[in-house]
């Protein structure tokens, strides 16, 4: 493909993207019904576990155990359902990996 051929997709991709989230938006408070917001957000959550947990159990395309990790992340839930502090539960989290990789 040419230069110029990859600037339209990317100009054509950016305005449908633009589009549908301005027209989500402006749509009443009304429009959706409590169930579908309700499961409108957890759809962060999602993305969230979707970026995570490859990170636990995939290295080089393959299924691994990562105890350190996965006892980092059960703290660092832990601490986010006791706080609700994005910064308290990453940074608790992020603490037990450094300490236990000190010692080990």
């Amino acid at each position: 493909m040419s230069g110029t051929t990859i600037l339209l997709l990317y100009l054509g991709m950016a305005a449908v993207t633009y589009l549908a989230r301005r027209a989500f938006l402006r749509l009443p408070g009304n429009f959706f019904s409590p169930r579908l917001k309700n499961g409108l957000a957890f759809i962060p959550i999602g993305i969230f576990a979707g970026l995570i947990f490859p990170s636990l159990f995939v290295q080089e395309g393959s299924l691994v155990w990562q105890p350190v990790f996965l006892m980092a992340s059960v703290v660092c839930l832990a601490a986010m359902a006791w706080t609700r502090n994005v910064f308290v539960s990453f940074g608790s989290g992020l603490a037990l990996v450094v300490v236990i990789s000190l010692f080990s």
